[in-house]
């Protein structure tokens, strides 16, 4: 019974425990207390504990954890963390290390307090300053762009830095030191060295302390002696850190050469010089960081190592890290790409027309990248035994072809120093022979009703013609192209009223716009319109000129063609009973005797072997008497006028009157006895006439008639005046 109570007794105390573990002292605890955050857990493999600075236990971290000002984490064996910093550096925390996170608010910077252990840091060159903690000193690591480097801090307290890529700036105090690719620095703490006693067995009590309580392989908070941080220390004045470099042999990389392409045709070779007796690992990786699928392989002892055939695709980093003394000390970083030469692909071959039998030939290469180059071949069979043309460099591939018939065509691509991949599955064009001249025929020429040259053409068709070009021109050499008509097929009806004797011909035409040879030439006439009309008219007959009769008057412009002109004169609108007239003029004249319509049509006369004439419309002219004109009034001198003028002055006597429409010119006479026996006529051009000449004395009648050539109307009222020169 007393065994019973003691278990229970004890069963409840260690349940007891564990309650009061699991709820009074979480490792979680209000983090608006605990300020910004620093860092956040990217990624755990298998164990990583973290404790905040107002925390007591340790706790599992997971994804996305986040970290604080004097958070500490560490990892468990075969263990590792991927950190992500707020200024966005990256840390890689391997197995068995503690780090302790904190803010330099007077520096600006975030620290990294490296207890025991390493890491990686991957910088991202933003120009944020990052801190490692070294005792009570602060080293900040500037960078302009990317870098990699790695800390280690071995069971003495030694912390070395080693570059792996990119450059960085050390900064302590007034120190400050550019740590290159392939550099490595001890650096210590001398104010720490007399406290690494004291601090060392204060931590390890406290280690086995953590140790025992959570049954893992913990670590305190304390940390260890010499790398300290947090915000006690930023009060006081540091001592400067002693930099020492750490010296070590050279890697050399050889091979392959920087930015180098290998296609996998043979064994490729890993090359350098340096790390004899040394422990050397080759890694290979995707990233420049090494930290995403890179290879490491032991090649200690060796100067070569054969590149993987199982590589894929795609551009690579490689370099040598010579890690003897758990310090990793590395090469430089070279790149090399490793392309498959897999065979090309080639798109539909285009032909495009130059001139007549040439023709350009443009193959595309599917998925073609710029700067690739591919060796085309374009060959006269299946086999390619006989190649027409070949052609090397960078798509789009082209040829000249100037022969017609088959081609094959095929494409490869080029590598460089010989090295091509397999050729492609060939594709074939069709070089068509050039279009013949059509073979073409005509009926006879014809004046059709719409007053237009007409003839029928008929021709044979043209293999690979779309259509055809009749052509009519000055000369026959078609210099100078009066009319191009488009045509589909034959036959073909012609009409044109060119007004030039020309030459027709026929030109096939294809799709490209290949012209072919032109057919047989021939000779078409010219159609010479009747000329234009500027004058009709019937004029009656001439008024001075006993017997004369009516005119049929016309006048028109000249047609250059023209040898003389056909007049064609008729009574009937429909020219029945017409009578034919010929001039040499531009100007007819034809006595009639009826009054009433004329009709009539003037054709030009003109060489019938070159040209066609045609006459004007039919037109017409009304003739009828014209009525009389009308008679003028005398307006003066007055009735009965007297004119008495002094000896020695100047005659001065007007005589006017009134219009008379229609007439040309006026006719006055002037009488000494009233029927005008041995009158004086003036012809007047005026409606008034000042008489200036002296006449004899005494009674004197005039009269006054309108006047054109044909016709004159009524005398006017006798006038009469007197006249008298005075002594």
């Amino acid at each position: 019974m007393k065994k019973i109570i003691v278990a229970c007794l004890l069963g409840i105390s260690v349940l007891s425990f564990i309650v009061a573990k699991q709820f009074l002292f979480k490792a979680e605890v209000n983090s608006e207390n605990l300020g910004p955050t620093l860092a956040e857990v990217r990624n755990v493999k298998n164990e990583l504990r973290y404790k905040h600075a107002t925390g007591f236990f340790w706790a599992d971290a997971a994804q996305s954890q986040k970290l604080y000002n004097g958070s500490e984490v560490f990892t468990g064996p075969s263990s590792e963390a991927l950190l992500e910093m707020r200024n966005k550096d990256v840390i890689h925390v391997p197995a068995e290390t503690l780090l302790r996170i904190s803010e330099n608010v007077q520096a600006g910077t975030l620290a990294l307090n490296l207890e025991r252990g390493s890491l990686h840091v991957e910088g991202k060159g933003h120009g944020k300053p990052l801190s490692v903690r070294v005792g009570n000193s602060d080293l900040v690591l500037k960078a302009d762009a990317p870098y990699g480097l790695f800390a280690k801090k071995d069971a003495s307290g030694q912390l070395t830095l080693s570059m792996a890529s990119g450059s960085v700036t050390l900064e302590n105090g007034d120190q400050k030191k550019i740590l290159g690719a392939g550099d490595a620095l001890s650096i210590a703490d001398p104010a720490a060295s007399d406290k690494d006693d004291t601090d060392s067995g204060k931590q390890g009590e406290q280690d086995s302390a953590e140790g025992a309580g959570s049954g893992t392989s913990e670590v305190s908070a304390g940390g260890g002696g010499d790398i300290k941080i947090g915000p006690e220390s930023e009060g006081k004045k540091a001592p400067a850190l002693k930099m020492t470099e750490v010296v070590k042999e050279k890697l050399v990389l050889v091979e392959p050469a920087p930015k180098k392409v290998l296609y996998g045709q043979g064994l490729e070779f890993f090359r350098w010089k340096g790390g004899e007796g040394k422990k050397l690992t080759l890694q290979t990786s995707r990233t420049a960081d090494f930290l995403t699928e890179t290879r490491s392989e032991d090649v200690s002892e060796m100067k070569e190592a054969v590149i993987p055939k199982d590589l894929g695709a795609g551009e690579y980093y490689w370099r040598l890290v010579e890690n003897t003394d758990g310090i990793p000390h590395f090469s430089d970083t070279r790149t090399f790409r490793i392309e498959r030469l897999g065979s090309a692909k080639i798109g539909q071959p285009a032909l495009t027309f130059k001139e007549r039998g040439k023709w350009s030939l443009n193959v595309p290469v599917k998925d073609a990248k710029p700067g690739e180059k591919f060796h085309m071949q374009v060959g006269k069979n299946k086999g390619f035994d006989e190649i027409f043309d070949e052609y090397e460099g960078p798509e789009p591939l082209k040829s000249f072809l100037d022969v017609s018939g088959e081609y094959n065509i095929r494409v490869r691509k080029a590598y460089g120093n010989n090295l091509y991949s397999e050729w492609s599955d060939p594709a074939k064009v069709i070089v068509r022979p050039p279009l013949s001249a059509p073979l073409l025929s005509k009926t006879d020429e014809k004046i059709g009703t719409t007053g237009l040259s007409e003839m029928t053409l008929a021709w044979n068709p043209v293999p690979y013609a779309v259509d055809y070009l009749v052509q009519i021109a000055e000369g026959s050499k078609f210099s100078r192209i009066l009319k191009n008509v488009v045509v589909a097929n034959p036959p073909y009806e012609l009409k044109h009223n060119e007004s030039v004797p020309g030459y027709m011909r026929l030109v096939a035409r294809s799709v490209e716009g290949e012209y072919s040879p032109p057919s047989e030439v021939y000779q078409i006439k010219g159609v010479i319109k009747g000329p234009s009309i500027e004058k009709k008219e019937v004029l009656p007959p001439i008024f001075d000129q006993p017997g004369s009769s009516p005119q049929f008057h016309l006048v028109w412009t000249h047609r250059d063609s023209a040898k003389k002109y056909r007049v064609e004169l008729s009574r009937d609108p429909k020219m029945a009973g017409s009578q034919m007239l010929e001039t040499e003029n531009v100007e007819f004249f034809h006595n009639v005797s009826e009054e009433g319509w004329y009709y009539f049509r003037v054709w030009p006369v003109v060489d019938e072997s070159k040209l066609f004439g045609l006459p004007t419309p039919i037109l017409a002219v009304s003739y009828g008497k014209p009525a009389p004109l009308i008679t003028p009034k005398l307006v003066t001198p007055k009735k009965s006028e007297v004119f008495l003028i002094p000896k020695g002055v100047p005659v001065s006597i007007k005589f006017s009157w009134t219009e008379s429409p229609e007439n040309e010119w006026y006719a006055l006479e002037m009488a000494r006895n009233p029927n005008f026996k041995d009158a004086t006529e003036i012809r007047v051009e005026a409606m008034e006439y000042v008489l200036k000449k002296p006449i004899a004395n005494g009674q004197w009648y005039f009269r006054v008639r309108g006047r054109n050539k044909y016709m004159a109307s009524a005398w006017s009222e006798t006038g009469v005046f007197y006249f008298g020169v005075s002594q």
